[in-house]
């Protein structure tokens, strides 16, 4: 049996997404900017937000599968930050985790639709994360 306060990251648990890949490779549940230049960030003063990471792709070509929509996609969550189900996400202009409202966060379009989870990442660590909607994208 599954364990519901566990996910697994680079996954969304609701086919409603839209994906696209972009060359680099940026940890699972970060937002991620681009820079003029083509290449990915995290930080705001590089660019516009393109979507979450999903991680690196299988083949190991290179590219990053980014959700630019969707519904419940697992975001990492700055330390000793705990969401509430329903309230708007922020997303701090440094490391591009989710974080608290306050100084030094950008207001995305997307909800909390889930409290603190567990995340499997890519490295066989558990992190505290999220499930976020964005349905419009952020």
């Amino acid at each position: 049996m599954q364990d519901a306060s566990k996910v697994v990251m680079g996954a969304n648990l609701s086919t409603a997404k839209e994906v696209t890949s972009y060359k680099g490779a940026v940890l699972a549940g970060l937002v991620v900017r681009q820079k003029s230049d083509g290449t990915l960030s995290l930080a705001k003063a590089d660019g516009g937000i393109l979507g979450v990471s999903l991680g690196n792709d299988l083949s190991n070509a290179g590219f990053c599968p980014i959700a630019r929509k969707g519904l419940l996609i697992p975001v990492l969550l700055t330390a000793a930050f705990t969401p509430v189900v329903g309230a708007a996400v922020n997303i701090s202009d440094t490391t591009g985790k989710a974080a608290a409202a306050g100084a030094g966060v950008t207001a995305v379009n997307a909800i909390y639709a889930s409290a603190v989870l567990q995340g499997l990442q890519e490295d066989g660590t558990y992190a505290d994360v999220a499930l976020i909607d964005m349905a419009g994208g952020l």
